[in-house]
Formats: structure tokens, sequence, C-alpha cells
């Protein structure tokens, strides 16, 4: 599992209650392959992990931990209040799958993800859980 190095000071109080509301948005997301079949090799899984870290950066959305097991992806995003998930999410699947396709490898996503609110007071317990993923 990836987790970005500036998520190891997880998290900072924010200095008035308007920056908390407005700057710490927190997603776990997650899709898995078609099929939910176990197509992606140990060497594969770190590949599409760093494919979706770039994206999400491009996509300005901080990836706070990112976990690719052989059948599925989850992520943590921190998000800004103008992102919205039926935008985001269906890019990061199609760069990722585009991204794998172009390298020659045949991993296609399943329609559809899933997605919930994180609590600050959690990030530590949801990267936990992540790195139990497989």
């Amino acid at each position: 599992m990836r987790t970005d190095t500036r998520s190891d000071r997880l998290p900072r109080p924010a200095a008035h209650p308007a920056e908390a509301a407005a700057h710490h948005i927190y997603v776990q997301i997650g899709w898995s392959t078609l099929g939910r079949l176990p197509l992606m090799s140990s060497e594969l899984r770190g590949q599409v992990e760093g494919h979706i870290i770039a994206l999400s950066r491009r996509l300005d959305a901080e990836p706070v931990a990112v976990r690719a097991g052989a059948d599925r992806v989850r992520l943590l995003l921190r998000l800004k209040p103008n992102h919205t998930l039926s935008t985001l999410v269906p890019r990061l699947k199609q760069g990722s799958q585009d991204a794998l396709t172009a390298a020659g490898r045949g991993v296609h996503w399943a329609s559809g993800y899933a997605a919930a609110t994180v609590s600050a007071s959690s990030l530590r317990h949801v990267i936990r859980r992540m790195g139990d993923l497989d």
C-alpha cells in the first residue's frame, strides 16, 4: 500500500473551523476488476497504485492512501469542495485503465464504484484496514 509522505502526519487541527470544513473532506473510494477476476499481480498492483496517485494529483485531489489488490482498488483521497465523485472517479478509472492498456496489461474495471466519507478521527483506522486488503 502506498501512502503519501505528507499524510503520515494525520491530521493537523485546522486553525479556523471554516478551514476544517472547506479543506478536509476525506473519501474512501473502491472499485473492482471486471467480473472481480484476480487479474493483478504484485508487480501490476504497484503500477496501478502509482498511476492512481499520479492521476489524483493531476486532478487536484490529494491521495492519502492507495491500495490495489488482486481484484480491486481502494483509495483514500482528500478532496476540495469543488470536486465531484461523479467526475473524479471515472477519470481515475479510465486514466489508470488506459495507462495499463498502453503498457500491454489487460486489466479492465467493472462499472460503478463505492464511496464513503471518512472523518478525520478515523483516518488512521481506515488506512490500517486498507493495508489488510488481500
